[in-house]
């Protein structure tokens, strides 16, 4: 199984939480992260199971105006 992290596919590690893809991937603090277009919150990464095909963004806060 795979899915598409940041417009990359990605083989999913086992189990296939986004609390596990996330330690495999390491961002860089702080990030947000979002499943098929839905913010996921901190807290439910653990929760978060994924599935084939799903699309994961991970973003980064940015300053500016």
């Amino acid at each position: 199984m795979s899915l598409t992290v940041n417009g990359h596919l990605t083989p999913l590690p086992d189990p296939p939480t986004l609390q596990n893809l996330l330690r495999m991937l390491s961002p860089k603090r702080p990030f947000a992260a979002a499943r098929n277009e839905e913010f996921i919150p901190g807290t439910d990464y653990a929760l978060c199971e994924l599935n084939d095909g799903d699309r994961i963004e991970i973003v980064h806060p940015s300053a500016g105006g």
